[in-house]
């Protein structure tokens, strides 16, 4: 039901970001968790833009178009314009055009979502004014205003887990058990018994009335974050293809959005769901630095909480469940709902939503973009180099015929030794990067008050933002660990430690050989100078 249009403000984390052209236009969307409005979809029209050099001819745009004269510059110094377009779909045209005509366009590979949060320096948070209208169970803005703010949810968190059949692809049973806003734990069962279950079990004559049941029951209690166990490639994605399989709609996102899982080798699963946050519990341990024997849910529930699975290591997983679905549906149940909550009890227990939450606010990146941090490195670099002069290539022109320098490791010298003293460089990169004030515009603009790292290469000692940053994170770093916020202090160690692997990475529009191999040259050159202080100290290294 669709209520009339209201004047609202409200405070909005966003989740996720999507656009899509539509009667010739291009329109923004955003969906997030508010503080007094629930689920909100925040829509904005938008006129995509990429940018070329002043001399590029109108005539070689076949689409419509409005330019737009801007004091900004490439990284040739030439001027260029800013050139805008009606919706996505034109400027890939116009872009694809001029590049046949080898012309090159500025930033046109970037996404219209990201841009708009960038520009506005926005970072996952925003106020929102402006008329509302009730949509269901979400509130739609069209075209508010939007203003900075700081705003931490508590989220409703989705943990899932299914049950199928190992020699049939037969659905038997999926729980899921919530927790954040509220507590909850549900499964639903395929099954023709007489006996009635728990009143949290809920059982269905087959496969298909059990997925439209639990489709329904899903966008009812419309959960913020899915959580799970490999539950990208293995539990949504069998969900997804049984539904196409039975032909019945996988309608899980919000408002009536998209549902895209996807495989990218090596990369391993994504998930793009209108208005929900997908999180893979092994990935979120991995990029959160903890080490297992390995990522088992039985393993890492051990370790982290002492317990483990109904059905132990020593017993046949596949035969066992086979039998528990034919004997005794209900401790097939409780042995899928007990996975279920020991997900949720180890992200938990880890941090690992709180973590997610940090990294969002911090980064810019929405929580379903979080391993993406070249993106990260655009989202804080972009808006500073426009308003510096500036403009960036397209990823795909980047000049890859020069490659960095590594890392240096000394040669271990092999023995059994008393007293060993280790010493560490505390945050060896960042440090660097503060000293010799090493970033993308400090290299471009190398000649002005110029500084030289160790190893002889220049960058300008005034003209530059990620020193600052840095200096800025590390504040932060120490404020977060005598308040002793051990998810803040874990995403700006995260953060502050991507941006050497970033500079140095060939799918970053900043990349140029001389970033990593300066910031690596000099630390080579600090630990072979402090070996050798070591050494005429009488001390073997």
């Amino acid at each position: 039901m669709i209520q009339k249009k209201e004047k609202q403000t409200a405070n909005v984390f966003i989740l996720t970001s999507e656009w899509q052209d539509s009667g010739g236009i291009n329109i923004l969307k955003f969906y997030g968790i508010s503080d007094v409005l629930g689920a909100v979809e925040i829509k904005i029209n938008s006129n995509p833009v990429f940018f070329a050099e002043k001399d590029v001819s109108n005539d070689l745009i076949k689409v419509a178009f409005s330019r737009k004269e801007v004091e900004l510059k490439n990284f040739n110094h030439k001027e260029v314009d800013a050139i805008y377009f009606n919706t996505q779909r034109d400027l890939r045209t116009a872009a694809e055009e001029l590049s046949s005509n080898e012309i090159r366009t500025y930033e046109s590979d970037i996404d219209p979502c990201r841009r708009f949060l960038m520009e506005r320096f926005i970072n996952a948070q925003v106020k929102v004014s402006g008329e509302c209208k009730q949509d269901g169970k979400i509130s739609s803005f069209l075209n508010p205003k939007l203003e900075q703010c700081t705003f931490t949810p508590v989220f409703l968190v989705a943990s899932i887990d299914i049950e199928t059949g190992a020699h049939n692809n037969l659905l038997y049973s999926i729980a899921v058990h919530l927790s954040g806003r509220k507590e909850e734990s549900k499964v639903f069962i395929v099954s023709e018994d007489e006996k009635k279950f728990s009143s949290e079990i809920s059982e269905f004559k087959d496969e298909k009335e059990l997925l439209i049941h639990f489709n329904e029951w899903f966008r009812e209690t419309d959960p913020d974050i899915i959580i799970g166990w490999h539950v990208i490639g293995f539990d949504l994605m069998f969900l997804e293809n049984k539904c196409n399989e039975l032909m019945i709609p996988f309608d899980i996102a919000r408002a009536n959005g998209r549902v895209s899982l996807r495989t990218r080798k090596p990369r391993g699963y994504f998930a793009s769901i209108s208005g929900r946050v997908v999180i893979d519990g092994p990935v979120a341990l991995r990029t959160s630095f903890y080490t297992f024997e390995d990522y088992r849910l039985e393993t890492v529930a051990q370790e982290l909480l002492a317990e483990g699975k109904t059905i132990t290591p020593d017993q046949d997983k596949v035969e066992e469940i086979e039998r528990l679905f034919k004997e005794d549906k209900t401790a097939l149940a409780e042995y899928n709902l007990k996975d279920a909550v020991l997900v949720t009890d180890i992200f938990n227990k880890a941090g690992l939503i709180n973590l997610s939450i940090r990294r969002s606010q911090l980064s810019g990146l929405l929580m379903d973009e979080l391993g993406m941090m070249t993106l990260a490195f655009d989202h804080f670099f972009l808006p500073k180099l426009h308003r510096a002069g500036y403009v960036a290539q397209n990823v795909k022109d980047l000049d890859t015929s020069e490659h960095a320098a590594g890392g240096y490791v000394m040669d271990p010298v092999p023995g059994i030794y008393d007293d060993i003293v280790v010493l560490d460089f505390k945050s060896l990169y960042p440090s660097i990067i503060q000293t010799f004030k090493i970033d993308p515009l400090s290299n471009l603009l190398s000649g002005q008050d110029t500084i030289e790292t160790l190893n002889g290469f220049q960058f300008s000692s005034t003209k530059h933002f990620l020193p600052e940053f840095i200096d800025h994170l590390i504040e932060q770093r120490n404020i977060a660990r005598k308040k002793n916020d051990k998810p803040l202090a874990q995403a700006i160690k995260i953060l502050m430690n991507s941006f050497y692997g970033v500079m140095g990475s060939f799918g970053c529009r900043f990349y140029n050989p001389n970033l990593p191999t300066a910031i690596t040259g000099t630390g080579h050159r600090l630990l072979l100078g402090s070996k050798e202080y070591l050494s005429e100290k009488g001390y073997d290294v």
